[in-house]
């Protein structure tokens, strides 16, 4: 019991220290949370709600909003998760703790910034008359899941980056292909209506293009997550996490020798 109080304590002191380290020094600080989302939206609206329109969404700020805060999330997480353990080799070599909690406090600590951009997600739904249902109760599950599957790559990429030092510029470039490559300025019916069968099911295996599609099944469409797809991104998101935390127990026995 003891042990996992000073554990607790750990992680919590380094969710709050990542959380300060942040924005230390910045004149902004916490704003950028808000900012960030908010510019990007402004640039996809200019370009897909005037430059090239598509009329056929509706509320398409809060269409894009749906995408964006998600997307945000996983990015943040995994760039930043990826580096943990290089970062904090001189704690491992002088401390004996369970090294999980590295990755995990950095990915706990975006939470913080989810919800911050979540708040701006309800004031568009207000500002935009988007009607409130039963159906956003689905939204804490969804998020879940996109948890799950984000602190499952996180143990993937921070273990193997102590071991394979390109890591980190094969995850910000497999980011950067991701952005395009999820529905966050598109709706996933494009994918379903362009795509091979086998590639829309690629597609949708990401659980990042699942989760915004049923998030936006849930505020926008007033209905349930599509059952199927759904069920394929909770599959992904737990088998991710169930190798993630395989693969980063086997890798941690040697972590010191190669830090």
């Amino acid at each position: 019991m003891i042990v996992l109080d000073i554990y607790r304590y750990a992680l919590w002191n380094l969710i709050l220290k990542d959380f300060r380290v942040r924005y230390r020094n910045m004149s902004l600080g916490v704003l950028w949370s808000i900012l960030n989302p908010l510019i990007m939206l402004g640039v996809l609206v200019v370009v897909f709600g005037y430059i090239y329109p598509n009329k056929t969404i509706q509320y398409y700020p809060v269409f894009l909003l749906l995408g964006l805060i998600p997307f945000n999330f996983f990015s943040l997480c995994i760039s930043s998760s990826t580096t943990a353990l290089l970062e904090n080799s001189s704690l491992i070599k002088k401390l004996m703790f369970p090294r999980i909690i590295l990755p995990v406090s950095i990915v706990l600590s975006q939470v913080i910034h989810l919800v911050i951009q979540l708040g701006l997600l309800a004031v568009f739904i207000v500002m935009f008359h988007v009607p409130i249902t039963a159906h956003y109760l689905w939204l804490p599950l969804i998020f879940m899941v996109e948890l799950v599957f984000i602190l499952g790559l996180a143990l993937i990429c921070s273990s193997l980056d102590v071991y394979f030092r390109d890591t980190l510029y094969i995850v910000q470039s497999t980011l950067t292909v991701l952005f395009w490559f999820t529905p966050i300025f598109y709706p996933a019916s494009l994918a379903n209506e362009n795509l091979p069968r086998p590639l829309y099911l690629l597609f949708m295996a990401n659980p990042l293009s699942g989760c915004i599609e049923a998030a936006r099944r849930a505020v926008l469409g007033q209905t349930s997550p599509e059952r199927d797809l759904f069920l394929m991104a909770m599959v992904v998101a737990f088998g991710t996490f169930l190798l993630g935390s395989l693969l980063f127990r086997k890798m941690e026995k040697n972590l010191a020798d190669y830090l």
